[in-house]
């Protein structure tokens, strides 16, 4: 939670410049033209005057390159594009950027130029056909007329500017306009309102969610979707909503039909599995342009042996808890990468997207971010646990009353002599009103009675069932202590897929 400042002192003690925060990005950059020869102090400090050993920083100092701006923000794939450049110390102001060979994605943009005090700044490369905006266009009567589908390029050049474009829409026509700038590091705080030719407002937005956007904490792009209500013109205006203004404060406006599509993210990106055990994970999916469809999940190259359960998002479901199981014949060694895929029907074509690797990390202790690792990393350790990979024996599809109960058969081998009490199962992260009720256990052969209150989850909800298997032990007793019961934790079964029916 480290907040720093920073502040740059002349030999008198004076403050020369100071910062406590770069457009917006928490860590501070400071950019000053020393105004004469001599000594100079830099502070560093928390905001608050604070301090911990965790807050740890590195701070770099010269007359170093630095990218304040770039304009535009992306270009279209197999094309060449010009990129201007503002900032300091750069040494050019323009380079050209080959996208010949580039897919549509946004990827960092690399210039011919050392950033050691900077990461990389992004530029969009899309498919559809784009273009630059063309002032004067700061109302209606001046609107920059537009084809659809297209991307338009543009600034919001100066405080209280707003941007228009026209163009001609059918009724009953879907219609999507989204802004990136924020996500390419534009501090451009969006907002976009769509208007008829009498100028009746159709549709408004400021912010939308991107659960993509991963370290991004404020995510300000704006996001329309609508159906037009009539045939005639139509006009797009965008602006700032903190009424800010820059040759910075880049955008590209998509505008044209929906394109229904989907981003997959899992978590977390690192875990520890036993042999012969199940380890839970969990999928996000990222659905684009009002993509509902089901998402099916898949190991992409994965050593034989291994399996998921629970591997699917149902329609309309973001997240989803899985398992991933290991073979027991899995021996401990090196980290291993896995790689998941997920395969969906959108628009009559199937369409596979790798899932990202991730972490959930919170912000403030309530906002959620998906934030990407490089890598899915497995490790297989020495775990004592089950006898025997545990295993679900009744149907695949567990249906649960509404207010009733349902038995959940499974197999779960002991290893012998292991001295385990009483076994238990507990639900992690279950369904509002989801619980486990009697167990049941003749042998390896356990019945668990899984319940849904009355005013839990309604008849039709679906999803998967995470059952951690935990088992009690008698420490023995020692001259200092008497023996006592701890728990021990032994696996998870594999994840069960449910659905809440009507009793």
């Amino acid at each position: 939670w480290f907040q720093p400042v920073l502040a740059l002192y002349d030999s008198a003690g004076h403050e020369v410049a100071y910062n406590d925060g770069y457009t917006f990005h928490p860590d501070p950059v400071l950019h000053c033209v020393i105004p004469r020869d001599g000594e100079y102090t830099v502070e560093i400090r928390d905001a608050l005057y604070r301090g911990r050993e965790d807050f740890v920083y590195r701070l770099t100092i010269g007359e170093l390159p630095f990218v304040t701006s770039v304009f535009p923000l992306g270009g279209r794939a197999g094309s060449r594009v010009k990129v201007a450049l503002n900032g300091w110390n750069l040494g050019a102001s323009q380079i050209a950027m080959d996208l010949r060979q580039r897919a549509a994605d946004t990827a960092p943009l690399e210039l011919a130029l050392k950033l050691p005090a900077q990461e990389s700044v992004r530029f969009a490369v899309d498919s559809l056909p784009e273009l630059l905006e063309k002032e004067p266009n700061d109302s209606e009567k001046s609107a920059q007329r537009v084809k659809l589908p297209v991307i338009v390029n543009g600034r919001i050049d100066g405080p209280g500017d707003w941007d228009f474009y026209r163009f001609t829409g059918r009724a009953g026509q879907e219609l999507v306009a989204e802004v990136t700038a924020r996500r390419l590091g534009s501090p451009l705080d969006s907002m976009l309102r769509l208007s008829d030719a009498t100028g009746r407002q159709i549709a408004f937005n400021d912010d939308h969610e991107d659960r993509a956007a991963g370290l991004l904490t404020h995510q300000a792009d704006s996001y329309l979707a609508v159906r037009l209500p009539a045939n005639g013109t139509y006009y797009l205006a965008i602006g700032d909503t903190q009424q800010q203004g820059g040759p910075e404060y880049a955008y590209r406006i998509r505008i044209g039909a929906p394109r229904p599509d989907f981003e997959l993210f899992v978590t977390p990106a690192s875990v520890n599995a036993g042999r012969g055990l199940s380890v839970p994970m969990e999928v996000h999916a990222v659905r684009r342009d009002g993509f509902s469809g089901e998402i099916a999940l898949a190991l992409n190259g994965a050593p034989a042996g291994y399996a998921l359960s629970g591997a699917t998002l149902n329609a309309g479901q973001d997240d989803a808890r899985f398992t991933l199981a290991v073979p027991a014949s899995a021996s401990p060694q090196e980290p291993a990468r896995v790689r998941i895929e997920g395969r969906a029907m959108v628009q009559g074509r199937e369409v596979v997207r790798m899932a990202r690797p991730a972490d959930d990390m919170t912000q403030a202790f309530f906002n959620h971010h998906l934030v990407p690792a490089e890598e899915q990393m497995l490790m297989v350790v020495r775990r004592a646990g089950l006898r025997a990979p545990a295993r679900i024996a009744g149907p695949r599809l567990l249906r649960i009353p509404a207010g009733g109960a349902a038995a959940l058969r499974a197999q779960v081998e002991l290893p012998p002599n292991a001295n385990f009490g009483r076994l238990m199962f507990e639900l992690g992260n279950p369904p509002a009103g989801v619980e486990i009720g009697a167990v049941q256990q003749s042998g390896p052969e356990v019945i668990v009675t899984v319940r849904c209150q009355p005013d839990g989850s309604k008849p039709g909800t679906k999803g998967n069932l995470i059952v951690h298997i935990v088992a009690e032990r008698m420490a023995p007793a020692s001259a200092k202590a008497p023996g006592r019961v701890t728990r021990v934790e032994l696996g998870v079964l594999p994840a069960i897929p449910f659905e809440i029916v009507r009793p």
